[in-house]
């Protein structure tokens, strides 16, 4: 496991920011790493959200798929444990803790170090979906000709706060990460439409376009069949 800074660090504050909700009222968001006392808060956030809107997760019902929950859930737990994920948190109205209202799962891959994150895993279709987040990334090594790279297994908001641009203030901050941490680069795949437009407006270039429709087993028989979004797009971001 890559842990990048000390277990004795409290969780960085990145940015705060303001928006005006519908009735013109001020929201503040503080977007900061996800301390280790709301990781099981981010993951049924995950569960709750990302499980359920994200296309692939979406086209093959993993709502409702044990092994895959299970598979992904664990996968999730150890990219938290690396410190760097990060939520935008906003004050609970009915008191209590802050409620996550958009977070983005990340992780740090380095060249020729293999995390063996989905060996164990007994999902094929989380085996499927992770083959294309994770694998179809790595161009970024030598399109940037970095040595490792920030990358995304997740990026969801609550849908009290869809509509503010808040998923693209999230991936901005990964500029602010990069920096912190010496990772020079950030690749991701966007599966949606949402995201794609997220990205862009975060500063994020297109490095290669995917149809989902390619993405076949040995036999032919499609991964994905009859998914919403036609195709995926792998973008990425000079960050130092």
């Amino acid at each position: 496991m890559l842990r990048v800074k000390s277990l004795c660090q409290p969780p960085k504050i990145w940015q705060v920011i303001e928006k005006k909700n519908k009735d013109g009222k001020l929201m503040k968001f503080t977007i900061q790493e996800i301390p280790e006392d709301r990781y099981e808060d981010a993951i049924q956030h995950m569960c709750t959200y990302f499980l359920v809107d994200e296309p692939t997760c979406q086209c093959l019902n993993v709502k409702n798929d044990p092994l895959f929950i299970q598979d992904i859930t664990t996968l999730w737990r150890l990219l938290l444990a690396e410190d760097i994920s990060v939520a935008a948190f906003i004050d609970n109205p009915n008191g209590g803790k802050p409620i996550i209202a958009g977070m983005n799962v990340l992780g740090i891959e380095v060249k020729n170090q293999k995390k063996n994150l989905s060996d164990q895993f007994k999902s094929e279709n989380c085996k499927h979906v992770l083959e294309i987040i994770t694998g179809s990334t790595k161009i970024v090594y030598d399109h940037y000709k970095v040595d490792k790279y920030l990358y995304a297994i997740g990026l969801s908001v609550d849908s009290d706060y869809r509509g503010y641009g808040l998923g693209k203030d999230i991936l901005k901050i990964r500029d602010l990460i990069g920096q912190m941490y010496g990772v020079p680069a950030t690749s991701t795949v966007f599966s949606s439409i949402i995201s794609q437009k997220s990205a862009a407006g975060a500063g994020f270039e297109v490095l290669e376009i995917k149809n989902f429709a390619d993405m076949v087993d040995k036999n032919g028989k499609e991964y994905f069949p009859g998914i919403d979004s036609k195709d995926f797009k792998i973008m990425a971001k000079r960050l130092s």
